[in-house]
């Protein structure tokens, strides 16, 4: 609960707006408008680094190597544990949505933003799923059989790698910080010790290449229900940051 309040104190800031001029900012968010003049690399640039990131974890994916790693890592933190990662996970996509209620000019509009992102994470999904129920490695506290890959790292990696095609062209700095929040939850599963080096290493590589994958393809980019379009035309969002001594939290309202 603490490390879900202090992501919230991180993040509310960048949510709040005047309240006089709330439903009249939220009106104009890009819920739906197509914007085609961004530019993307070749496939197979964006390919580089998710395979060296898998290189890199099938070559370090024995022992004694993954085990010296995660002795040196763990070290300076002297048997510290937390539960940080189980939300830290989910910070860029809503970084991503943040931008897009402060208005950010990304690449797509927030509903095809939120399609790519939900393929995204199924292709992401079932390839760790897979890989972890047919390989049956062990994780580093000896808890169960599925380390390899880490999941909460290639989830957040996929929300990293969504954010950043994103606004890479708009807002380099909010597209890049994907990855650092990335890598901080990919960090927090080694010294939770519930994961190896080389489980966070192929998590993040499967996080890329899905996240590329789709945002190459596209898929149903021109599809949109026809209900939600009928409806879009009166929507407004309300967000109301609440805190005090004892409670921070916030009050969303959607109103089609």
């Amino acid at each position: 609960m603490k490390s879900l309040i202090a992501i919230l104190l991180i993040l509310i800031p960048l949510l709040t707006i005047g309240q006089q001029d709330t439903l009249k900012r939220y009106k104009k968010v890009n819920w739906f408008a197509h914007n085609t003049t961004f530019r993307s690399k070749p496939f197979w640039i964006q390919s580089i680094v998710p395979v060296v990131l898998t290189s890199s974890a099938l070559a370090t994916n024995h022992q004694p190597l993954k085990q010296n790693l995660q002795d040196q890592i763990r070290a300076p933190f002297n048997g510290f544990t937390t539960s940080f990662d189980d939300y830290f996970q989910f910070s860029p996509t809503v970084l991503m949505y943040a931008g897009d209620l402060l208005k950010l000019k990304a690449q797509h509009s927030v509903w095809n933003q939120t399609k790519f992102l939900f393929f995204s994470e199924v292709l992401s999904g079932i390839v760790v799923y897979s890989l972890k129920l047919g390989l049956k490695y062990e994780r580093p506290d000896g808890s169960n059989f599925n380390s390899f890959p880490s999941g909460h790292t290639a989830q957040s990696f996929t929300g990293a790698q969504v954010l950043f095609h994103e606004y890479k062209q708009t807002q380099p700095a909010l597209a890049y910080s994907g990855y650092l929040l990335a890598t901080t939850t990919g960090l927090f599963r080694i010294i939770n010790n519930r994961h190896w080096v080389p489980d966070v290493l192929l998590g993040s590589a499967i996080g890329f290449l899905s996240a590329n994958l789709i945002y190459h393809f596209k898929p149903l980019k021109n599809w949109t229900p026809k209900f939600i379009k009928e409806k879009s035309g009166g929507m407004n969002l309300l967000f109301t940051p609440t805190f005090n001594a004892n409670y921070v939290g916030a009050h969303l309202k959607l109103n089609l």
